[in-house]
């Protein structure tokens, strides 16, 4: 019939033979958490207060216009649930993000030490290069 109609008669197939016990399947247990808190307005505020962040670093943190923290703020608009999930994962626990800022402090603090004409080794001039071959 097709390939569609294959695989639902294989698994149904499958399903009577576990019914009957004669075969044993494997089982996982999924974790599906509740929904998040629905953040309002003054929640927002006082996360981010919490965080020490300012709007325009929460919106480059969940990759949305600053307009839209600023309407989330003012109650003028809502999170989306992608959005209330981060918001839930930012108040529960910030630590990871603060390692992210602070692994990208210490790169750009290494590249800052560098000597102004320092190239990063992996970029060879056409000069070192004639030089060599010299």
């Amino acid at each position: 019939m097709g390939k569609m109609f294959d695989l639902l008669k294989e698994g149904l197939e499958e399903a009577i033979e576990y019914h009957k016990g004669n075969v044993k399947l494997r089982a996982k247990e999924v974790f599906i958490p509740d929904a998040p808190k629905n953040y309002r307005a003054e929640d927002i505020k006082n996360l981010r207060a919490k965080l020490g962040i300012t709007q325009s670093e929460l919106s480059l943190w969940l990759n949305i216009s600053l307009n839209t923290v600023q309407a989330w703020e003012q109650g003028l608009r809502n999170p989306s649930h992608s959005s209330l999930r981060l918001l839930e994962m930012f108040d529960k626990d910030f630590s990871f993000i603060k390692k992210i800022i602070k692994g990208k402090e210490e790169k750009r603090g290494a590249r800052s030490t560098k000597k102004q004409g320092d190239c990063p080794s992996h970029v060879i001039s056409k000069s070192s290069m004639a030089a060599k071959s010299i």
